[in-house]
């Protein structure tokens, strides 16, 4: 056997290791996460006095629903930051985007939020087109920033719809209401 054959082996063998060791530290990481949630659960009070605390602040109140026209109606929701603090609140909860693969001008992406306590989770796998729309048309993404802003966007808004649909509805319609109420009295405010 040549000697590149050899070493291009070896460097398989360690790649192999290597995925092997991260395999089981994230595993690993996982047992320990539910471990806690079970050893100290959340207290909802506590959490939903947390939440609306955090949604008494105006620079989240601010930015705490999305809005867009769309077939001569709005649409509107909770947006991506009233999502991430109602999970980091809520408490025991996992969530994030990773990138899974990426080739031939396109990301695989995969959005999840896991309740570590009920251990109810949601995925969401989806491929995001390294290609942007603009009024000119189609702009095809070469820059590794831009590609890397475009997959974040389309990730944070699959993330969104992952944590409103682990955490109970009635948390994210009371957090608006607060944050509602928080911009009407910053409004009344000299």
């Amino acid at each position: 056997m040549s000697k590149n054959k050899i070493n291009l082996q070896e460097s398989n063998n360690q790649k192999t290791a290597v995925q092997g060791m991260a395999a089981s530290r994230q595993a690993q990481e996982v047992q320990a996460a539910m471990v806690m949630a079970k050893r100290f659960p959340r207290d909802e009070g506590q959490a939903m006095n947390k939440i609306l605390n955090a949604c008494t602040r105006e620079s989240l109140a601010e930015q705490a629903t999305y809005e867009y026209p769309r077939g001569g109606t709005k649409v509107k929701g909770p947006s991506i930051r009233l999502a991430e603090t109602l999970a980091r609140n809520w408490g025991n909860m996992g969530y994030g985007i990773i990138e899974l693969e990426q080739k031939d001008g396109e990301s695989e992406m995969m959005a999840y939020c896991w309740d570590l306590e009920s251990n109810t989770r949601e995925t969401r796998i989806f491929t995001v087109a390294h290609v942007r729309d603009t009024k000119y048309g189609k702009k095809e993404l070469k820059s590794a920033r831009d590609i890397y802003e475009m997959t974040a966007n389309m990730g944070a808004r699959r993330m969104r719809a992952c944590i409103l649909g682990v955490i109970p509805k009635y948390v994210a319609e009371e957090a608006v209401e607060q944050c509602e109420a928080t911009l009407k009295g910053s409004k009344a405010q000299p």
